[in-house]
């Protein structure tokens, strides 16, 4: 058995660039998991996540090939926030998604991997806080150009319209929250280089802390 390793959660707000952090910490050599791709996972038939989430909204929610249309979910999901959907459909995925980074973290202290980074969405959401040592989060300024840097990244990256990128960043925490809460913030408000400057100097003080 190796030395335990130092689990480092990184979140952020939706389009907050979350996914260009990772990109920089992977060119470092670091470990990367990416809990909403696992999360994904969880969905294919087959698996118990699947049959409970068909259980739970029917099938309807599946395409031609019995595959979970993830985009139709979605919209069942998040078009009304006070339905509990959301809260229900989290309860099954989030879970099942721990249990198998749970494997992965024992598979890399057993090779000696001294540092480890979760790229969680809604870690504090998921009471994944409590799960890792150390809270990363990537942010934007606050404000109009903010805002609308937000929108244009999730609007590229999903395809989503306004409103349904709206949707979204209601249903996540405030970015004051995540602040308060985070044990580091990294500022994504300048140029790929600045990103890259503060992403180097939080994986060199954090990992420092391992040692």
């Amino acid at each position: 058995m190796g030395e335990p390793v130092l689990v480092i959660g990184l979140t952020g707000g939706i389009g907050s660039g979350k996914t260009e952090v990772t990109h920089i910490l992977r060119e470092l050599g670091t470990v990367v998991i990416d809990a909403d791709g696992i999360a994904h996972l969880s969905y294919r038939p087959g698996t118990p996540a699947y049959e409970a989430i068909v259980r739970l909204f029917g099938r309807d929610i599946l395409d031609g090939s019995g595959v979970i249309d993830r985009g139709r979910l979605g919209t069942i999901v998040f078009s009304d926030p006070g339905s509990g959907r959301r809260e229900k459909l989290e309860a099954i995925v989030w879970p099942a998604t721990r249990e198998w980074i749970e494997g992965r973290l024992a598979k890399e202290e057993g090779r000696g991997t001294r540092a480890v980074v979760i790229e969680v969405s809604k870690l504090f959401e998921a009471g994944w806080d409590q799960f890792v040592d150390v809270v990363w989060a990537v942010e934007v300024p606050p404000g109009d150009a903010g805002n609308s840097e937000i929108a244009s990244r999730v609007q590229a990256r999903s395809g989503f319209d306004e409103a349904r990128t709206r949707e979204r960043v209601a249903a996540q925490m405030t970015r004051e929250e995540r602040i308060e809460r985070a044990d580091l913030v990294i500022e994504n408000a300048a140029t790929l280089d600045f990103l890259r400057e503060q992403v180097k100097t939080a994986w060199q003080t954090t990992r420092a802390r391992s040692e």
